[in-house]
């Protein structure tokens, strides 16, 4: 449902790719200790959560497939590949772009963090060892710094990453500590942010506040026309920054990362036939930290969930009945990890529908009346309490205003956090 963005947005939002490596989430002072020397002991050659969302990180950031997470048990040599722990990465040292983005995914992992942790965000990964150009650097020696390699590969071609098993298996403080990150926050804060096209569309972005409210507007860029008649937002690849996903009247989904450093950039088309959908929203339904989209086609609602990087499966059957709830929107009501649903129906009514982690829903049950005269409906954590709120439109004055969440899906009285949006198109959450 998108057509292809405006040269001006292009523009604005391109980064160099020498300059950048994968945006970081806030954390605390708690770190994860180095990880110690485990070898290959068995064989279990299926690709770790962990290494994929490592590698999704690295995909979203310089936009390249990788060389291999698995090897086959067969093969000669022990190697943390064979059970699913490993990771080849493509850079070429003799390329100085990508040497220069090598060095800056190096730096990015072994810098010294705001808390005084060395090599933070290695550790925080759960990363055993590097290889790379003839060096190696190992988290087990790592008052050694980088120590010279001499094995049959002489990894010029792409950085090898090793990790230990809390590492691989998500258990490590970038993949626990993330999880209290909310899914729509633009900058990486607590707070989730709200996008909205302006009048003369152009993209704003306005950032939550512990308060409940929102700062001051931004502009993120330009060419943001009707031709985009659905536009969402959410953490697709895990990284703690939410994402933009559009659609638009031809059928195709669109893409855009976020860079972690106030700026977007398209990367490839998402998908075509998404035509048929009345309306979306944008969830993490299954609680993997990676967004999903939760469409209704007729009344029938489906589940297309999220692989990283703005990429989603086939979609999945959820339930019929939907034709009657012209509007919904998705967000984590009670801060379990996995998003729930509320819906307006023709009446005005609001009823809400608990998430049971796996693609299901409870029964809907009625939380509010009235809201017939409110547009551009939003589940977004606000004041970063971990409990989604709802805030929208009311049409009759173009003011803003926020329904706080109370944590099972009822929501506080209303509180006005802003006025002046006649004209405007808030971004799905």
């Amino acid at each position: 449902m998108l057509v292809a963005l405006s040269a001006a947005v292009m523009s604005l939002v391109v980064l160099s790719p020498a300059q950048a490596a994968p945006p970081t989430p806030a954390f605390g002072p708690a770190i994860d200790a180095y990880a110690k020397y485990v070898g290959q002991t068995t064989c279990d050659p299926d690709a770790k959560p962990g290494v994929v969302g490592f590698r999704d990180l690295l995909k979203a950031e310089y936009g390249r497939a990788d060389l291999g997470m698995t090897r086959a048990c067969g093969t000669g040599g022990q190697s943390e590949h064979k059970e699913g722990r490993a990771l080849d990465y493509p850079f070429n040292a003799f390329n100085s772009t990508q040497a220069a983005q090598a060095q800056d995914v190096i730096n990015w992992l072994l810098a010294t963090d705001q808390h005084g942790n060395k090599h933070a965000l290695a550790r925080r990964l759960g990363i055993m060892y590097m290889i790379w150009d003839h060096k190696i650097w190992k988290a087990y020696e790592a008052s050694s710094g980088w120590q010279s390699y001499s094995g049959e590969s002489p990894h010029t071609d792409h950085i090898h990453f090793s990790f230990s098993w809390a590492g691989a298996r998500k258990q490590t403080t970038w993949w626990t500590a993330a999880r209290s990150l909310s899914a729509e926050s633009v900058n990486g804060d607590r707070y989730d942010d709200l996008l909205a096209v302006s009048p003369d569309n152009t993209m704003r972005l306005y950032p939550g506040t512990s308060g409940g409210a929102f700062g001051t507007s931004s502009e993120v860029g330009p060419g943001w026309s009707a031709s985009f008649n659905r536009i969402g937002v959410g953490d697709t690849n895990a990284d703690g920054f939410a994402d933009i996903l559009a659609t638009s009247t031809d059928g195709s989904l669109h893409y855009w990362h976020n860079s972690g450093r106030g700026t977007f950039t398209k990367l490839a088309n998402s998908g075509t036939g998404w035509n048929t959908l009345e309306w979306f929203a944008v969830l993490d339904v299954n609680g993997d930290n990676r967004a999903d989209i939760v469409g209704r086609d007729g009344g029938r609602l489906y589940w297309y969930p999220g692989e990283g990087s703005g990429k989603f499966s086939a979609r999945i059957f959820i339930g019929e009945g939907w034709a009657s709830f012209p509007r919904f929107v998705g967000g984590d009501a009670d801060g379990d990890g996995d998003g729930d649903l509320w819906g307006v129906n023709a009446d005005g009514e609001l009823y809400f529908w608990e998430g049971n982690g796996n693609g299901t829903f409870s029964s809907g049950r009625k939380v509010g009346a009235g809201w017939s005269g409110f547009s551009g409906l939003n589940a977004l954590d606000v004041n970063g309490d971990a409990k989604a709120d709802i805030v929208a439109v009311r049409t009759s004055d173009a003011t803003l205003w926020r329904w706080s969440g109370e944590g099972d899906g009822t929501l506080a009285t209303a509180v006005q956090v802003g006025s002046g949006w006649s004209g405007f198109r808030p971004a799905s959450h």
